[in-house]
């Protein structure tokens, strides 16, 4: 039996509150028996005010490059990431959260950390960057998978589900869970999820990524004004059959879900495992010419 918790929370441009408040759903969790906790992307240092009109103006307060930059911390020596080590190994739970990693005091990164009951695990760089983030971070390279005692462990950031091959990347190194912090926002004004092509959008890749590959999915999404964006929520606990089981919906808090086996789901009305069923061992790499590198379609768009 693994109990998973996800939370939405507010993120402010303010690292000591973010981090007050990291410590507090971590004290949560724990008291009702989470495992593991998933929480935002850049959730430590807030996310870029906005990620179509990035201000780099010289006011330094205004100036959102400036801001991650001084902000920014490394992994795992910083400072707040420290914190959340320590509260981690303190309450005996695995935690991943959101944040920007500054490398060799010159490289900016979107970065997911993992962290446990004996101390840091490891990191993932987001790989796929849209719109203005470019302009912040450098992009990461690879979909490492982590080897735990509840389970093989792999994260993907925001962006990256909506791109089939970082979930099948992920699989494919025998990810059993799938973490993602994320912060997507309303796309409309009217908060209407039903027509919001940002939401809809949400929805389905991370739905179709947990069926594809046959993992459990984990989600956690900001909520709220921060800067200029209005994040929805709606952090979800999917199993490899698609489904959401638990959502935060539109609101501030942790959900829970006790997972039986990991490795198991029920398909088409029966339980099965799932670790490399189907969607893994019926793959024809042989046909597929077209996925490796640049092709003639991409370099023409």
């Amino acid at each position: 039996m693994l109990k998973v918790s996800t939370a939405s929370i507010n993120c402010k441009f303010d690292k000591k509150a973010n981090l007050e408040k990291f410590l507090k759903c971590i004290d949560e969790a724990a008291d009702n028996g989470a495992q593991i906790l998933v929480l935002p992307e850049q959730a430590l240092q807030g996310y870029l005010t906005s990620v179509v009109a990035m201000d780099c103006s010289g006011d330094l307060e205004k100036n959102e490059f400036l801001y991650q930059w001084e902000n920014a911390e490394e992994v795992p020596a910083g400072p707040s990431v420290q914190a959340v080590i320590r509260k981690a190994i303190e309450r005996k739970i695995y935690v991943c959260f959101g944040m920007t990693e500054k490398e060799n005091d010159y490289k900016l990164y979107n970065t997911a950390v993992l962290t446990g009951p004996d101390g840091y695990i490891g990191k993932y760089r987001k790989v796929h960057q849209p719109a203005d983030e470019m302009q912040s971070y450098y992009a990461g390279n690879e979909f490492p998978v982590f080897d735990t005692p509840i389970g093989k462990l792999g994260m993907m950031i925001c962006y990256d589900a909506w791109f089939p091959e970082s979930g099948r990347e992920l699989a494919l190194g025998g990810a059993e869970i799938i973490l993602k912090p994320t912060a997507t926002v309303h796309a409309f004004e009217d908060h209407h999820l039903e027509g919001d092509q940002g939401y809809y959008s949400y929805d389905l890749c991370e739905r179709a990524t947990a069926l594809q590959n046959g993992c459990w999915f984990i989600s956690s999404n900001q909520i709220g004004v921060c800067g200029n964006s209005d994040y929805f929520g709606h952090s979800n606990i999917i199993d490899p059959c698609g489904h959401i089981l638990e959502t935060t919906d539109h609101d501030e808090k942790i959900v829970y879900y006790e997972i039986d086996d990991v490795k198991k789901s029920v398909w088409m009305g029966r339980e099965v495992r799932f670790a490399g069923l189907y969607f893994l061992k019926d793959r024809q790499p042989s046909a597929y010419k077209l996925q490796n590198g640049e092709n003639e379609f991409c370099n023409n768009r």
